[in-house]
C-alpha cells in the first residue's frame, strides 16, 4: 500500500530531492569579478524589508524585499526586476548580491534605472515556521506549477503594493523576473502567460524537469505561436539528475527550442551544480545582455587594436556617458602631403603625435612637435598642421559634449593649447614613473587629466578601481594586460584600451621591459 504525502510534507520533500543532493556531484568553483564589488564612488541603493499575505494563494505570508537605486527620483518611471527566492539574490556575500550588482551595472549606463522586487515563495500561516525560505510550504506550488496563476499573484497584488510609492514603467521590455531552480521555471511561465507584462526572463538553474509538468516547454514553445520575450538560461553540466528528470539536459531542450523558435535568447553553459555559484559570478554580464536593448547604445570597453591596412579609419566611434560623439583616428602625412586645415570647428579636438615632426599652428601661433606631444584645440579655434618628416603620424580624437560649449569653461582651463613632449618632467616611483601633462577644464569637458605612465614588468599600476570619468589608455611601449569590469584584455604598442565610465579596471606590465602608455580622463 502505498501512502500519500501531505502536501506540506510534499513540498519539503522535492526541496530536499532539488536543493540537498547536488552535494554528490564534482562542481567546479566559479569567482565573482570587479563587477560584484562595493565601490565607494558609486550610488548606493537602500533596500527595504517587509511582509506580505496574500489572497491569490490564500492563508500564506512571505517576506519580500525592495530595492530602490539612489538615482531613481519620486515620480521617475522606473524600470522593475522582479526575483523569486529574494532572500538569496538580496544575501550579502551571497552568490548574487544583487543589490551591489544593480549599484554598478545602473552606474555604469549597462541598465536603466530600476526597482528590484525579491520575493520569498509563501508559507502557510497554519504551519510552523520554516527554518529557511528554502522550505516554505508554498514553494513549489507557486514556482513549479504551469499557470497563469503566480504571473496573477504578481500583476494583481505585488506590483500595485509596489507602485503605491514607485512609478513602475507599464512597457514589458522595462519588466525583467527571475529566479533559481523552480524560481527560475516561475520567472518563465509569468512571462509565458503574461509575455504583454514581462519582456524579460533570466532563469538560473531553471527547474525544466517533470516536477509539475515544466518538462513540457520545450514542445510548448515550438508548437506555439513566438512570444515576445527575451530569455537568459544558465546552467551547469553537474546539475541535477534525479526521479524528476536530468536538469542540464533540460535545459539543453530549452536552448534547442529557443533557437528553433528564434527567440532572442541566451544560454550560459557551466560546469557548476545545482547552486548560485557560477550564475552569481556571471551575473553582471547577464544583466548586461538582458537590458541592452533598453540602455544607450555606448562605445564598448575593451582594447582597440590598429590595423595597418584600414589608414585613417576610425579606431573607435560612438556615444559615451558625457560624449554624444567620439571618433578616434589614426592620420598619416608624408613632407608632400597638403596641409591639414580646421576652421572654427564645432567640434572639440585631441592630438597626440604617434611619430615624426609636425608643425602644429593654433589661432596663428606654431610649435614644432615630436613624438608623444599634444595639442588640444576648443571649438572655434582654428589650426593648421604640417608634415616636416618623410613620414609622421598622429592620433586625433573629436568631439561634441552632452552638455554643449561653454566657451568661459574653457578660457578658464586655459583655452587651445600645445603641449611639448620634451618639456615634460619625468618623476620617478617605485612603480616605474609619470609625465603629467594637464588637469584642466576645457569648452566641453569640466574635467580633462593627461599623464604617460611607464610601467615597470610584473607590476599592476593598482588594484581594480572605478572613477566618473571614462578613460583612454594608448599604449606606446612594452605588452600590458588589462583587467576591464570582469574580462581581461592585452594591449601591445599602438593598442588602445577604452574604459567606460564607473567601470572597475586595473593594468599590468605582462612584458619583460618597462611598458609605456598615455592615460587621458575626460568627464
Amino acid at each position: 500500500m502505498y501512502r500519500t504525502l501531505s502536501p506540506l510534507r510534499y513540498s519539503l520533500f522535492l526541496i530536499s530531492v532539488v536543493f540537498f543532493n547536488s552535494v554528490l556531484f564534482s562542481q567546479k568553483e566559479y569567482e565573482k569579478g570587479p563587477n560584484s564589488d562595493t565601490y565607494g564612488d558609486i550610488p548606493k541603493g537602500t533596500v527595504t524589508k517587509h511582509t506580505w499575505k496574500s489572497t491569490i494563494f490564500p492563508n500564506t505570508n512571505r517576506d519580500y524585499y525592495v530595492y530602490v537605486p539612489e538615482q531613481y527620483t519620486a515620480g521617475q518611471t522606473a524600470a522593475l526586476m522582479i526575483f523569486q527566492d529574494g532572500h538569496t539574490y538580496v544575501k550579502k556575500d551571497g552568490d548574487f548580491e544583487v543589490p551591489v550588482v544593480f549599484d554598478n551595472m545602473i552606474a555604469q549606463g549597462k541598465m536603466p534605472v530600476t526597482i528590484g522586487l525579491f520575493i520569498d515563495p509563501g508559507h502557510s500561516i497554519d504551519s510552523v515556521q520554516a527554518a529557511t525560505p528554502w522550505k516554505s510550504s508554498n514553494r513549489s506550488f507557486e514556482y513549479d506549477e504551469i499557470s497563469d496563476r503566480y504571473g496573477k499573484f504578481l500583476l494583481e497584488e505585488m506590483i500595485p503594493e509596489l507602485r503605491k510609492k514607485y512609478a513602475i514603467s507599464d512597457r514589458p521590455e522595462m519588466r525583467a523576473i527571475g529566479g533559481i531552480s523552480s524560481g527560475g521555471i516561475c520567472a518563465f511561465t509569468a512571462a509565458w502567460f503574461f509575455p504583454d507584462q514581462f519582456g524579460k526572463v533570466m532563469s538560473h538553474i531553471g527547474s525544466f524537469t517533470n516536477i509539475r509538468g515544466g518538462h513540457a516547454y520545450p514542445s510548448m514553445i515550438r508548437k506555439n505561436d513566438k512570444k515576445n520575450i527575451k530569455v537568459f538560461l544558465q546552467d551547469g553540466n553537474n546539475d541535477l539528475n534525479n526521479v524528476y528528470g536530468n536538469w542540464w539536459l533540460a535545459n539543453l531542450q530549452m536552448e534547442s527550442a529557443l533557437k528553433f523558435k528564434e527567440y532572442n535568447y541566451r544560454f550560459i553553459a557551466g560546469e557548476g551544480g545545482h547552486n548560485g555559484n557560477h550564475a552569481g559570478a556571471i551575473l553582471p554580464e547577464s544583466l548586461t545582455w538582458l537590458w541592452g536593448d533598453v540602455v544607450e547604445n555606448r562605445v564598448a570597453e575593451g582594447v582597440y587594436t590598429i590595423s595597418p591596412e584600414k589608414k585613417d579609419t576610425p579606431i573607435l566611434a560612438g556615444e559615451t556617458a558625457h560624449l554624444s560623439s567620439m571618433d578616434i583616428k589614426l592620420k598619416h602625412l608624408t613632407s608632400s602631403s597638403s596641409a591639414l586645415t580646421v576652421k572654427k570647428s564645432e567640434k572639440e579636438h585631441l592630438y597626440i603625435v604617434k611619430k615624426g615632426e609636425l608643425r602644429f599652428t593654433v589661432n596663428g601661433k606654431s610649435s614644432t612637435l615630436g613624438a608623444n606631444s599634444v595639442v588640444v584645440l576648443l571649438p572655434g579655434d582654428e589650426l593648421k598642421v604640417d608634415c616636416l618628416s618623410s613620414n609622421a603620424s598622429y592620433y586625433v580624437m573629436e568631439y561634441t559634449s552632452k552638455e554643449g560649449v561653454d566657451h568661459k569653461q574653457g578660457k578658464k582651463g586655459g583655452g587651445s593649447s600645445r603641449i611639448d613632449y620634451q618639456s615634460i618632467p619625468f618623476q620617478a616611483h617605485d612603480k616605474g614613473g609619470i609625465r603629467k601633462y594637464f588637469n584642466r577644464s576645457t569648452a566641453m569637458c569640466p574635467y580633462y587629466e593627461m599623464h604617460i605612465t611607464n610601467l615597470n614588468p610584473g607590476i599592476k599600476s593598482h588594484e581594480p578601481h572605478i572613477h566618473e570619468a571614462a578613460e583612454i589608455v594608448l599604449m606606446i611601449d612594452g605588452s600590458t594586460e588589462m583587467q576591464i569590469g570582469n574580462s581581461l584584455y592585452e594591449g601591445k604598442a599602438g593598442d588602445l584600451y577604452y574604459l567606460p565610465s564607473n567601470v572597475p579596471h586595473a593594468i599590468k606590465n605582462i612584458g619583460e621591459s618597462q611598458a609605456q602608455y598615455f592615460a587621458f580622463q575626460w568627464y
